[in-house]
């Protein structure tokens, strides 16, 4: 027994009172580590959204739109266009908006209050990891803070996703850590000798998790995947093994209590309720695109051919993009210099080898630490795997082909759940290599004691001094470069999509301009015209010809006298427009303002009549709509 303790009274036979319990569990639950996480990650989030200047892109300000609609008496079941993604976040954000008025503002307000969902999660996703590991408090402390941090100050590429209203992203992620963390409880509480009626319970709940995942993004089948492998191969080896009993009578009562996952049904179909209720009635469109995947077609090559081009692209640039944090969009991103390497990208890189080697290692040598490497980190380091075989055997990944790795990235956002798993590998590194804690108060050697035996005390002290501040160094070098990040990045081009770098980087000038003409309908690309529409609480339509919104377009196009508004080169006086709308003596004003350097965006408003655009001439000038983004 320690000197410090060995005086100490035994006070274990002695009741605690339950208002002295209660007590102390509200003071532990006040003055935890998490709310300095979520201050930590508000703090980032709210960085982001003054630093960008109110940029969002097309895509998200459908979103926002949506969420105006649904205000107004809409009730849409999945994100307009497509037969996937339901529209919870829309949901979510019409509540924001009712309380605080439509605006990007917020619109980011919305989603950082979703996505810093991921924090706590992270943090009990933790706990329970520490917990199948059995490690001692102090370690169990530091890896949950650690990988908590991680998780409220995420690589910039991720943080940009998380903020970015886009239909349902950041709410699958929050689903799939919700997914691991109830199965991984599943387990151990199914280990501990849980009642059936609490085990009926956790399979309520992780069915519900899994109908509703599933209607706001099939991207959930990672988590699915993996919790799928974690809860076969638990029952599998209690089913060969069985730890208590005999042989036949424990089987037998395993057996029924995996009977208990039936349960699961009927929660999936509560929770999957919209999309079931909107399959019914669309002849089941949104469970075709689950079974296919979202495919649109190949590339050159096919099969195991295109799915190795996917898988080395993958491997060079979209994990390591996602892992490092480097936004496709920043001005300094080409196709010859992705700038894919980062301080971030290679301290997790090499914890995630050290992982994989202790892993390996621990299969062989029984030594603690491997063993508790192997337990804190095996489920999150399945779900990297699912994650990425999903992506690269999935038909929608080949669109990345298309781009390869460069400023346009098209499928970067199916790989961002990896960062969901990630902070757990640092984590697990720095809380297992710190020294312990647990011989910190012990009396030194007596004095008696050899001078050798002292000299190596000293150099063992010495050692874990050295040790602790070389792991706090490569803390500090990890969350210092990814604030730096934070700084540095583009305040115009953060949050633009990387389909169309050139929209305004500020287009006030052009809503001031549309309403003091009185322009209330107006044909561009989605990219400049949903910003437009979000922007003025749809008080101006500014669609593309064929829309997300049907209404939207065909109200546009029964309108008379609706403009055009288009990117035109900053150095060319007369684009094609221009030109075919003088030759049908089609008379207009034009209005110039400058998008980015070398850009410009043109807005046309005929004085005497509808521009006909189903004219040949008028068709063909029409054609570059899209370009130039």
């Amino acid at each position: 027994m320690d000197a410090l303790t060995a005086n100490k009274p035994d006070c274990s036979s002695q009741p605690v009172p339950h208002a002295k319990l209660s007590r102390f569990a509200w003071q532990s639950f006040v003055r935890s580590p998490l709310w300095m996480c979520l201050l930590v990650g508000v703090l980032a989030r709210v960085f982001l959204i003054i630093h960008t200047h109110g940029v969002v892109a097309g895509d998200e300000a459908v979103t926002g739109m949506q969420a105006e609609y649904i205000l107004r008496g809409a009730h849409p079941v999945y994100y307009y266009g497509q037969a996937y993604m339901g529209s919870l976040e829309a949901y979510i954000i019409a509540f924001v908006f009712l309380l605080m008025g439509p605006s990007v503002l917020t619109l980011r307000i919305a989603m950082t209050l979703i996505s810093l969902s991921l924090v706590p999660l992270t943090w009990f996703f933790a706990a329970a990891l520490a917990d199948e590991a059995r490690v001692s408090w102090w370690v169990k402390r530091r890896f949950m803070l650690i990988a908590t941090l991680v998780a409220a100050l995420p690589p910039l590429y991720d943080a940009v996703l998380e903020l970015r209203s886009f239909g349902g992203y950041t709410e699958a992620m929050i689903i799939m850590l919700w997914l691991l963390l109830a199965a991984l409880r599943f387990t151990q509480r199914w280990q501990m000798g849980a009642t059936k009626i609490e085990l009926s319970v956790r399979w309520l709940g992780i069915g519900f998790l899994l109908g509703l995942g599933f209607w706001i993004d099939p991207l959930v089948v990672y988590a699915v995947a993996t919790i799928a492998l974690w809860l076969g191969w638990f029952f599998l080896a209690r089913l060969v093994a069985p730890q208590h009993g005999e042989v036949a009578t424990t089987r037998l009562a395993l057996l029924k209590e995996v009977s208990l996952a039936c349960v699961t049904l009927p929660a999936v179909l509560i929770g999957a309720a919209p999309a079931l209720y909107w399959g019914y009635h669309h002849k089941w469109e949104n469970i075709a695109y689950a079974f296919h995947n979202g495919g649109s077609g190949t590339v050159q090559g096919d099969g195991l051919a295109t799915i190795y081009k996917v898988q080395a692209l993958y491997t060079a640039c979209i994990a390591p993009r996602v892992i490092g944090g480097t936004l496709p969009t920043e001005p300094f991103v080409t196709q010859d210099h992705p700038h894919i390497l980062t301080s971030g990208l290679v301290i997790t890189g090499l914890c995630l080898l050290f992982v994989v080697g202790g892993i390996t290692l621990s299969l062989f040598w029984k030594h603690p630490t491997l063993v508790h490497i192997r337990q804190m980190t095996l489920l999150p380091l399945i779900f990297c795997t699912c994650t990425s075989i999903i992506y690269c055997v999935s038909s929608i990944s080949v669109a990345s082909l298309y781009a390869n790795c460069g400023p346009w990235d098209l499928t970067g956002r199916y790989a961002v759940p990896l960062i969901i798993a990630t902070p757990y590998f640092l984590a697990a590194v720095v809380a297992l290599s710190c020294p312990s804690t647990k011989n910190v108060f012990k009396v030194p050697a007596p004095v008696d004691q050899s001078v050798s035996s002292w000299n190596d005390i000293v150099q063992s002290a010495k050692s874990r001094t050295v040790r602790s501040v070389m792991l706090v160094a490569v803390l500090l070098l990890y969350f210092s470069t990814q604030a730096y990040a934070y700084v540095q990045s583009s305040p115009y081009n953060t949050f633009k999509t990387s389909g169309c770098v050139s929209a305004p980087d500020n287009d006030a000038p052009i809503i001031a301009y549309l309403q003091q003409q009185h322009v209330r309908y107006a044909l561009a690309t989605a990219w400049i015209g949903d910003p437009l529409t979000f922007k003025t609480n749809i008080q101006l339509l500014v669609t593309e010809i064929k829309s997300r919104i049907p209404d939207k377009s065909a109200l546009v196009l029964q309108s008379k006298g609706y403009s055009l508004i288009m990117f035109a080169k900053h150095d060319d006086p007369q684009p094609p427009i221009l030109q075919a709308l003088q030759q049908k003596h089609i008379y207009y004003k034009v209005k110039r303002f400058v998008s980015v350097p070398g850009r410009d965006i043109i807005v046309i408003t005929p004085l005497d009549q509808t521009i006909p655009i189903r004219d040949p001439v008028i068709a063909s000038a029409l054609q570059p709509l899209h370009d130039q983004c």
